[in-house]
């Protein structure tokens, strides 16, 4: 009975280590992530939790059509000190479809997302 009891603490012990998680006192680097439809174009906004380790930059990845991809880069952000509200505009619309955003921490490639969006590709009523 005793040698079981041990055998799932070390095993209760290894899935913690090699499962990725984050636990209840970390915080995530990004918080408040949105994606707002705009005439031809998406405004992606994030808030970063704390000051940077470190220069850091954020891709902002856009999929068309599918959640699961491709993605491509559309835009590079670089994180500032003292700042924690970031937006990018995409005006790089195709065809009218469904699109899909990530963003993802160059350095350390922690990402958020996806979040889906449908620009408008009708002018705005008068």
């Amino acid at each position: 009975m005793k040698k079981t009891a041990v055998f799932f603490a070390v095993l209760t012990f290894a899935i913690f280590l090699i499962v990725p998680g984050e636990s209840p006192s970390q915080s995530s680097t990004f918080a408040d992530f949105k994606v707002d439809a705009l005439y031809r174009a998406a405004k992606v906004s994030w808030k970063t939790a704390g000051d940077p380790k470190g220069e850091m930059s954020i891709q902002i990845m856009r999929a068309g059509t599918f959640e699961d991809g491709p993605y491509r880069e559309v835009g590079v952000v670089k994180i500032a000190p003292g700042k924690s509200s970031y937006e990018y505009i995409d005006k790089s619309m195709g065809a009218e479809a469904k699109y899909y955003y990530k963003l993802i921490i160059k350095e350390t490639n922690e990402s958020i997302g996806p979040k889906p969006t449908r620009p408008f590709f009708s002018p705005p009523a008068t």
